[in-house]
């Protein structure tokens, strides 16, 4: 189904950008599965005690359900940067030009191709996963009271989550490459 942009009649494909995203969404899965596959087959390679990860993370838990006002508070900060990024997607969708919403830091070389910034899907996209993984990582260092070894693990664990989902890793932004026909 596809709507037009009610400024410039620019045709907007819901159903593509749609599918877009649930490819996006399968293509991340597949991505860390086989990661995982990979590293079991890698004699040299150790993965961590999944109790100690899980402990770790559960210390985390617990801190944050000490303060529930501070986990609404991040939640809520969450949403209102989505709820920005969806104002300016669509303005843009619209043919106006908009700031973005967050970007990547100046050393981060995973979107340094043009069309994760020129094209609005894939802006998008690595918007999104900016907002979420900045967002994830605060999140984690945002409660006190967490031993210091604890949440170095956690912030390093939540690193390798947050790495290997970045968009960069499932293939070059082509919308060809995205969009199945």
């Amino acid at each position: 189904m596809a709507d037009t942009g009610p400024q410039n009649n620019v045709p907007i494909d819901t159903e593509k950008y749609a599918e877009a995203f649930k490819d996006f969404a399968e293509r991340s899965q597949k991505i860390v599965q086989a990661f995982l596959d990979r590293q079991a087959k890698d004699d040299d390679f150790q993965i961590p005690d999944p109790m100690i990860v899980s402990k770790a993370f559960m210390n985390l838990t617990q801190k944050m359900m000490s303060d529930p006002a501070k986990v609404a508070e991040a939640q809520a900060e969450l949403w209102q940067s989505y709820a920005l990024l969806w104002q300016n997607t669509a303005k843009r969708l619209q043919g106006e030009e908009v700031e973005p919403v967050v970007e990547p830091a100046k050393d981060d070389r995973r979107f340094k191709d043009d069309a994760w910034t020129s094209d609005a899907l894939f802006d998008t996209i690595k918007q999104s996963y900016l907002l979420t993984s900045n967002w994830m990582q605060s999140t984690v260092q945002r409660f006190d009271g967490v031993d210091p070894d604890t949440a170095k693990k956690v912030d390093f664990y939540t690193r390798q989550i947050v790495d290997a989902l970045s968009p960069t890793n499932l293939r070059q932004p082509t919308r060809k490459s995205w969009i199945r026909r």
